[in-house]
């Protein structure tokens, strides 16, 4: 390796690590939270229903991710900046409204039970969670606006500082909720994630302030104005991305209600799906990550080797975690699963082993087509992520039913290789959009 890669390397390793330790310390509330619910009477059904009112709250918030990833490539300056807050505001409002007409009509139970065929225990406790979680997307769309600025104007390591003052207040407050045990394990996992989202959004604030002043409201723009139309349009491919990115979770939960042990099932598939986020996380850091690389005029071939290095270890991590005693350690004493659940935990993190390297790949491609504003290829990538999904789910859960699969274990088989199948799909789809490519002018 050259001194000339040696430095782009180094340079792009000082923009992802900030960034992917923040995924990786805001991945971990899930696993944590899942610790804590785990010492609650009914276990699994606390963690079944925690699981269904955090996926219907991330397909509302989905709208407001991408914010990060939209303040870095629009926000330059004081006008552009106040633009893009207007239309933040927008969503925080709008998708408030839409969070209380679901949690706090019968629309909630038209969805949980009509739609999504939950057992009805499941789907009770989902409820009185969700409506504890009214302010999540209010409170998560305010820090993603926040941290884009950041990232934008080199402040990337305050995000990372955040997230690590987030992960305490959850861990502080759901220890002292057990103690407490006056609540539900479902509604503590509810008031947990909500203190830690809006903490963050308290120190988002606190960290942007001083880059505000002087380095974007100090700075006047010229040029034609940037308008909420031209916001929607850059924007709006990447929240539909992320829309059926989160729609797998209730899918999925969707599916193995329809399988045998529906509840166990569902509990497990929780748990499976936010341990493998703290894995993944170093590969979702590639998406924010490679805008900035390719902004600074970092050469492509330079990003997508460190995407390698970054799918191999991630990959390597995965494996010792799911097939050495590690897993045993980190089911049964860490998060203090009982063996019921511990077990189809361990195999649902076993079958997931290539996750991490396509999420990683999948990251990078994404993050080079939002630099080159084709974000439509990119929701068209997702789109067809969730198509791949639903007919993997749907031939999983008629095979199991015909051969007759009566554990969790198998249930989760169903839910892992489509989850998978259809990440693979999409990775090489983006691939093949050449997303180094710049856009044709007409």
């Amino acid at each position: 390796m050259n001194m000339k890669t040696t430095v782009a390397q180094r340079a792009i390793f000082w923009v992802w690590f900030p960034l992917a330790l923040s995924f990786t310390l805001m991945m971990l509330e899930s696993p944590v939270t899942n610790a804590v619910l785990a010492r609650f009477a009914e276990p699994s059904l606390q963690i079944a229903g925690f699981g269904v009112a955090l996926g219907l709250s991330l397909l509302i918030e989905s709208p407001v991710i991408m914010l990060l990833a939209t303040a870095i490539a629009l926000v330059n300056g004081r006008e552009s900046f106040f633009a893009v807050l207007r239309f933040v505001l927008t969503l925080m409002i709008s998708l408030t409204l839409l969070t209380a007409l679901i949690a706090f009509t019968p629309l909630y139970g038209l969805i949980a039970l009509s739609l999504l065929g939950l057992p009805e225990r499941v789907a009770e406790v989902g409820r009185v969670a969700m409506q504890a979680m009214l302010l999540w997307t209010a409170a998560i769309g305010w820090r993603r606006f926040l941290q884009g600025v950041l990232v934008r104007y080199g402040g990337a390591r305050f995000v990372s500082w955040g997230t690590a003052i987030r992960l305490g207040s959850i861990i502080a407050v759901g220890m002292a909720l057990l103690g407490w045990n006056r609540l539900s394990g479902a509604v503590v996992g509810a008031c947990v994630v909500m203190v830690g989202v809006i903490v963050e959004a308290i120190v988002a604030t606190l960290f942007a302030l001083p880059i505000l002043r002087e380095r974007v409201l100090s700075h006047p723009e010229g040029g034609a104005p940037l308008t909420q139309r031209a916001i929607w349009k850059f924007h709006l491919p990447l929240a539909g991305t992320t829309l059926l990115t989160l729609l797998v979770h209730p899918l999925t939960a969707a599916a193995l209600a329809r399988l045998p042990q529906p509840e166990l099932a569902i509990a497990a598939w929780q748990v499976v799906f936010g341990s493998l986020l703290a894995v993944r996380s170093w590969g979702f850091a590639l998406q924010e990550a490679s805008v900035a690389v390719l902004q600074q005029g970092t050469p492509p071939r330079e990003l997508l080797r460190f995407t390698h290095k970054v799918a191999l270890g991630t990959t390597l991590a995965l494996g010792l975690l799911a097939f050495t005693p590690l897993a045993s350690l980190f089911t049964e004493r860490l998060l203090a699963l009982r063996s019921e659940l511990s077990a189809p935990v361990r195999s649902g993190l076993q079958l997931c082993l290539l996750l991490p390297a396509l999420t990683a790949y999948g990251s990078y491609l994404r993050g080079a087509l939002i630099y080159r504003k084709r974000t439509a290829q990119v929701y068209r990538g997702m789109a067809l992520n969730l198509a791949v999904n639903a007919l993997g789910l749907a031939a999983g859960v008629w095979f199991a039913r015909m051969l007759g699969g009566a554990t969790a274990e198998a249930s989760l088989l169903v839910g892992t290789a489509a989850f998978q199948l259809a990440t693979g799909v999409e990775a090489l789809y983006l691939a093949l959009q050449k997303p180094n490519r710049p856009p044709q002018i007409s």
